[in-house]
C-alpha cells in the first residue's frame, strides 16, 4: 500500500469533521509527511519526473511551509467560490486525498515552473564551498560555515557532508583526520555519515575552475 493509500485508508477517519483540517493546524501539518512520501513515490512511476525523487527531502520544508501559511486562504477560498476543494470537504478522505495531490502538484509548480511565483532554481540547491580551501582546521571552518550548517536537521547535514565527499571541494592533504573532523564538528562519526570507517585510501587530483582558482576532486 502507498503512502497516500495509507494517510486516506488510516488517518483520514480519525479526523471526524474535514474543516477542522485547515482550521486546526496541527492536524493540517500531520498530513504533510504522507504527501512528502507519496510524492517520492509518484516521481519515481514517472519518467520526466524521476529527477525529482532526490530533491524532495530538500524541498519538503519549503514546500510545507507554502502550504501551511495558505491553509486558512485555501478553506476561505474553497467555501466562497466552491471550488474542487468544496467539493471534497464532504469527506476526510477525499480532502486528505486532495492536500496530498495539491502538495505534489505544489511542489511541481515551485521546482519545473520558471514563471511560477516562488520558483526554486533546484540546479542550485547543494552547499557551495570556496576554491583554495587552506589545510588548517580554523580556516576550513571558516569556509563552511558550521554555525549555520549546525541549525540544519541531521539528516540534511548527512547530506552535505556525502555531498562534500562525492564533489570533492577540498584541499590538496586532505586525509582521514580531515573528514573525520568536519564530522565531529557535528557530533557524528565518518560510519554515521558514509556506513563505513574505510575512507582511508583517498586518491585527490586539483582540476581549474572557471574562475582560475583551483579545486579538488576524488579520482577513483
Amino acid at each position: 500500500m502507498h503512502s497516500k493509500q495509507i494517510a486516506v485508508e488510516y488517518l483520514a477517519p480519525k479526523i471526524s469533521n474535514p474543516a477542522m483540517i485547515f482550521k486546526d493546524i496541527n492536524i493540517f501539518k500531520s498530513i504533510l509527511p504522507w504527501a512528502k512520501d507519496s510524492a517520492k513515490e509518484f516521481f519515481e512511476t514517472q519518467t520526466s519526473k524521476m529527477f525529482l525523487t532526490s530533491y524532495v527531502d530538500d524541498v519538503a520544508p519549503i514546500v510545507d511551509e507554502y502550504l501551511t501559511n495558505r491553509a486558512t486562504k485555501m478553506y476561505e477560498k474553497a467555501i466562497k467560490s466552491q471550488n474542487k476543494l468544496f467539493t471534497n470537504l464532504c469527506s476526510s478522505k477525499k480532502t486528505v486525498a486532495w492536500i496530498i495531490d495539491r502538495w505534489i502538484n505544489t511542489f511541481i509548480n515551485l521546482t519545473s515552473n520558471p514563471a511560477y511565483k516562488e520558483y526554486i532554481d533546484i540546479s542550485k540547491i547543494k552547499i557551495a564551498f570556496n576554491d583554495e580551501i587552506s589545510t588548517t582546521h580554523s580556516n576550513i571552518e571558516d569556509v563552511l560555515e558550521f554555525e549555520k550548517l549546525q541549525k540544519l536537521p541531521k539528516e540534511q547535514i548527512i547530506k552535505a557532508l556525502k555531498f562534500i565527499w562525492e564533489d570533492g571541494y577540498f584541499d590538496s592533504s586532505l586525509d582521514k583526520e580531515d573528514i573525520e573532523y568536519l564530522c565531529k564538528k557535528f557530533d557524528l562519526s565518518i560510519k554515521d555519515v558514509f556506513g563505513t570507517d574505510d575512507l582511508v585510501k583517498l586518491n585527490l587530483k586539483k582540476e581549474q575552475t572557471e574562475s582560475g582558482h583551483s579545486q579538488l576532486v576524488f579520482v577513483f
